[in-house]
């Protein structure tokens, strides 16, 4: 099933559909709070109603996974998921402006997880299904560079749409409170979202499993279900996924620090905001807005280089080493007093997050059985997933009674916990 020599054309293609995919996960990831707090969810709800992409996360992929493993059809065994999951994306990124209520939209970010889920978790072991074990670095390179630039491109939706169709960020067009522009880029996306993994679908030709005797006979015997597949799986874990698990944990959990206080603490903390109702408020989230784009930008272009530095100094060391940019990165926003240093501390956190997105998952595919490296992976991903559960329901405390409420000891927190990552 694997291509001998594959070349630049199909490592970016094979990746298309997932880059549309990103851009839906980043218009949610940038915009979810923003509509759950227009239909009048409180801030301390926030966590709770984030819950969804975790949750979500840790119950869909391994599923999937585990289905695409055994699935045999002339479209292959992971393309039927991409397009299944990437409709039903698109209809979430439809709908979700138009909730006219709380329920309604908390309803349709679940739905929006679902989808994206269901075709994110088909896309780590297609690029392994595909790829020789040499290049697998390069493939999962540029699965990065397509999470970075679907990142950039929902950031940038909004800001195109207000200056090149002249929608204005104060319309209520969709009669719900949702800013114009935010409805506009949902839609938009949901063009992406389902366009991108068709162009995967025309072309990339993923073939059906070779039936072999020996495989016809080991599915003749197959009678487990997914959840006892899945069970199995997990009590024989592969020695490198039981060594990154650690790894990923605390990777994540920083990461999530991220999530949760980046913007906040860039308005409030560094450049000086007096209240949410300010006019430097608003300006402090904006330039975290460009911050984010621009550590997703420094990701793009480390992408490119992680093959190469891999090659030379091996990718445990590669990793560790960028792990260890990102640390330095948050940590020295405790130094930082102006807008244009935040850009420097941004260059840690993209090298880092190049890394994140690429090397555990060449270095998990190669101890993979290939008939359930679908699985496997799904499984890989609770180590991503459960900690960002834990630290939405248990980090509110440790905000409270540890940090006092300040966002910038929650941004080196997340820090420390990449620097011991790294270690």
């Amino acid at each position: 099933m694997t291509v001998e020599r594959p070349g630049l054309r199909l490592l970016i293609t094979m990746n298309l559909g997932f880059w549309g995919v990103q851009i839906g996960n980043g218009l949610q990831l940038a915009n979810a709070s923003a509509i759950f707090e227009s239909l009048g969810a409180d801030v301390s709800q926030l966590p709770l109603l984030w819950l969804g992409a975790p949750l979500m996360g840790l119950l869909v992929q391994p599923i999937v996974g585990e289905l695409s493993d055994r699935t045999v059809s002339p479209w292959g065994k992971r393309q039927p998921y991409f397009l299944a999951g990437a409709l039903l994306g698109a209809v979430g990124l439809v709908a979700m402006p138009w909730a006219t209520n709380l329920a309604q939209a908390v309803a349709l970010y679940w739905l929006l997880q679902l989808a994206l889920n269901i075709s994110i978790a088909p896309s780590r072991p297609f690029v392994g299904d595909l790829l020789p074990p040499r290049y697998l670095t390069w493939g999962y390179s540029i699965q990065g560079f397509c999470i970075g630039l679907g990142a950039i491109c929902a950031a940038g939706l909004p800001w195109l749409l207000e200056h090149v169709l002249h929608l204005t960020p104060a319309a209520e067009a969709t009669g719900t409170g949702v800013p114009a522009i935010i409805g506009g880029a949902y839609m938009a996306g949901a063009v992406l979202c389902l366009g991108s993994p068709l162009g995967t679908f025309w072309t990339v030709n993923e073939p059906p499993p070779q039936l072999t005797n020996e495989l016809a006979l080991e599915s003749e015997s197959e009678t487990l279900n997914p959840m006892q597949a899945i069970a199995q799986a997990m009590t024989s874990l592969p020695p490198m996924m039981r060594q990154l698990a650690g790894v990923q944990a605390l990777t994540w959990a920083g990461i999530y620090c991220i999530f949760l206080y980046l913007p906040n603490a860039i308005a409030r903390n560094i450049l000086g905001a007096a209240d949410r109702d300010s006019l430097s408020y608003a300006h402090g989230v904006e330039w975290a807005g460009l911050c984010t784009a621009f550590y997703n930008l420094v990701c793009l272009g480390v992408s490119f280089l992680i093959p190469v530095l891999s090659r030379r100094w091996g990718r445990v060391t590669t990793h560790a080493t960028c792990l260890m940019a990102g640390a330095v990165g948050l940590l020295s926003l405790l130094l930082v007093h102006d807008r244009y240093s935040i850009l420097l501390s941004m260059v840690g956190l993209g090298i880092a997050w190049a890394s994140i997105l690429s090397i555990p998952y060449s270095l998990l595919m190669d101890d993979l059985p290939e008939r359930q490296s679908g699985v496997y992976m799904g499984l890989f991903n609770g180590f991503v997933t459960l900690p960002q559960i834990v630290m939405s329901l248990g980090f509110g405390w440790v905000m409270r009674h540890l940090l006092h409420g300040n966002r910038l000891s929650a941004l080196a927190l997340g820090g420390i916990l990449l620097g011991l990552s790294a270690l």
